[in-house]
């Protein structure tokens, strides 16, 4: 919460300083964060979730330093496919935006914030708050002195906003790897069970690109970069409600794997339920104030983003259900109905997305995004609720 209060107040001065065009530019790139995300990261952090309180502290070591290792080597070749790939869909679409530097620095940046998404784990899982809290509030301050630096006094624009978070990922990377293991070593055999185990969570991390990222490169066919740009606002600052509904499910999400472990249904649903209820709360707030907060986030420059971002703070909700189902779903070690799962619901997002948009272009994007999510939390839900039941049959 104290890092989206951080990034909230700059944000009238950061605004102030980009365009239209430079939020079109940075939300088109990182909207394909979601899509090579997971397979920069393997799935690796789910797999040591899981991992976690089932193991000795010596094999708890010896899988985080193979895991880790592996990022750094597989992902830097990943990382190159990717951006030649990428060149290919860029040059064949025939997109205005350069390639590079902007998506080598946001493409880059997820690679090195595996590491420190990591070490961030690892504190969660361990209950070291106090840490935790340290570490997060020292790379807010970190991103955000450098977006200062580069978009605020250098006048870098759309290459200064993605810049400054490769930098801050870069020094907050190192320091998490270093911290996370001391050496470069990979055991195959681990790898051998996290693959096993994570693949089918790496193909359903990358569908979830359908939900949260295939909105923009079907807008930019509109060829509207005021309303593309307006649209990126929105999504950015709803994102700070985001960060509170990480930080509530972040806490809760050890006690949702250990509620599983030791089968305590009731305590679970008291979690799933409370999780929720939490999450409403700011989101309620904010749509009632949108135009207000929109008028001082932005500096009076960008207030019409305010009609999307009425419609994309309900993402919050169905999100958070959604994150409450998947959750429950990994704990169980059922990653495959994941990957169904997402399967099914892309193809429905899809097309669901081909209608609200040639419809009602950017308002039918936006409850593209809340209706997304939405799908997948009612499919996780009756999955969920079936292996209950059928649980409760079995024991009768």
């Amino acid at each position: 919460m104290i890092r989206a209060f951080i990034l909230l107040a700059v944000n009238p001065i950061v605004a102030s300083n980009m365009s239209h065009e430079d939020y079109a530019i940075v939300g088109f790139f990182l909207s394909f964060g979601s899509l090579f995300g997971p397979l920069l990261n393997f799935g690796f952090l789910q797999y040591y979730s899981k991992c976690f309180y089932k193991v000795s502290a010596e094999e708890r070591n010896k899988i985080k330093t193979t895991l880790v290792s592996t990022m750094l080597i597989y992902g830097i070749i990943e990382l190159i496919i990717i951006l030649i790939g990428f060149s290919f869909y860029i040059n064949k679409t025939k997109i205005e935006f350069s390639v590079f530097p902007y998506a080598l620095l946001a493409y880059a940046a997820l690679i090195l914030n595996n590491f420190f998404s990591f070490h961030l784990l690892e504190l969660k899982m361990s209950r070291r708050a106090g840490t935790f809290f340290k570490v997060s509030v020292t790379k807010a301050i970190t991103n955000t002195s450098l977006v200062l630096l580069f978009v605020v006094l250098l006048k870098l624009g759309a290459f200064g906003k993605l810049f400054a978070p490769f930098v801050s990922s870069l020094l907050l990377g190192i320091y998490s790897f270093r911290k996370i293991s001391k050496k470069i070593c990979i055991d195959y055999s681990i790898i051998k069970d996290a693959i096993k185990f994570s693949w089918p969570l790496i193909i359903a991390g990358m569908l979830g690109y359908f939900s949260t990222g295939i909105d923009r490169a079907m807008l930019i066919n509109l060829n509207d970069t005021r309303s593309l740009g307006l649209y990126n606002i929105a999504i950015a600052l709803t994102g700070q409600l985001m960060i509170f509904k990480q930080a509530i499910s972040m806490t809760f999400q050890p006690d949702i794997f250990k509620a599983v472990a030791q089968k305590s249904y009731r305590k679970l649903l008291k979690i799933v339920v409370g999780l929720n209820l939490l999450n409403l709360v700011p989101v309620i707030i904010f749509i009632f104030f949108a135009p207000l907060i929109f008028d001082i986030l932005t500096h009076g420059k960008f207030n019409d983003a305010s009609r999307y971002a009425r419609i994309l703070a309900l993402r919050n909700v169905s999100s958070s259900v959604y994150f409450s189902m998947s959750s429950i779903i990994t704990a169980f070690g059922y990653s495959k109905i994941t990957l169904v799962n997402k399967i099914i619901g892309s193809i429905l997002i899809y097309f669901m997305y081909r209608i609200l948009i040639h419809n009602f272009s950017f308002v039918g994007a936006a409850w593209g995004q809340v209706v997304s999510f939405l799908i997948m939390g009612l499919f996780s839900f009756a999955f969920v609720s079936y292996k209950y039941y059928s649980r409760r049959r079995v024991t009768n």
